[in-house]
């Protein structure tokens, strides 16, 4: 099984599109946007890395990093951070981080330190993503969706919707987590609502590949379908 990343963050679209990058090059990620939850979500979930979005004034790394070094898991698990323009570096170095990288910057220089410090299973990745991303693939930089080359007209929130789906294809999605990734943070947003963006997401891609890629995991949630989808 690929490695798991668990991505601290309050910015859903950057998650999104940090998750679709990781995703592609052969591992798992999951979303932690209450910073004090992120060492327990990190250990129960089994994760090889922590990746914090830093911003400015945020204690947020400290935090992390205290709380990894109570449990005695510093050692175990790697803790990466993506230093936001006029954050205090200083803060970052007393953190004891494994490795910091300043935004904005090249997406290989993570996957390379990535890749040398917990290896990945890009190969098994690449082979569960290939039916999926052969014919429907995602202009993240675009934010566009397109499905033999051709565009897929969809709102903004159905992005990204899909953009979670695909950034852990198979994995069904709670729809607790998926307000998480597809609506403001104060948004008040019901299950029944993400049900409706579901289907109109849903019925704009049938339309589009022929086929129903969306699975519907009754009281659970929903997922992209790899063996639907070949």
């Amino acid at each position: 099984m690929s490695a798991l990343l668990a991505i601290v963050s309050r910015d859903a679209d950057y998650y999104l599109m940090l998750s679709y990058i990781l995703r592609v090059a052969g591992y798992r990620t999951v979303l932690v946007d209450i910073p004090n939850e992120a060492v327990a979500i990190a250990e129960e979930r089994g994760a090889a890395a922590i990746i914090v979005d830093c911003q400015p004034g945020s204690q947020i790394l400290a935090d992390i990093a205290s709380g990894l070094e109570g449990k005695g898991l510093a050692d175990d698990l790697t803790l990466i951070a993506l230093v936001a323009e006029k954050a205090a570096y200083l803060d970052i170095l007393k953190a004891d981080v494994d490795e910091s990288f300043t935004r904005p910057m090249p997406p290989e220089r993570l996957l390379s330190y990535l890749h040398g410090t917990i290896g990945n299973s890009s190969h098994e990745a690449s082979g569960r993503l290939v039916p999926i991303f052969d014919d429907l693939k995602l202009d993240v930089s675009g934010r566009r969706v397109l499905v033999r080359g051709m565009p897929v007209n969809l709102s903004p929130i159905e992005f990204r919707l899909l953009s979670a789906l695909m950034g852990d294809a198979g994995r069904v999605l709670s729809r607790a987590e998926l307000i998480a990734v597809a609506w403001p943070k104060s948004a008040f947003v019901e299950p029944r609502t993400v049900d409706v963006h579901i289907g109109r997401l849903r019925r704009a891609l049938r339309r589009a590949l022929g086929r129903d890629v969306i699975r519907t995991v009754p009281k659970e949630g929903y997922a992209i379908d790899v063996a639907l989808s070949m």
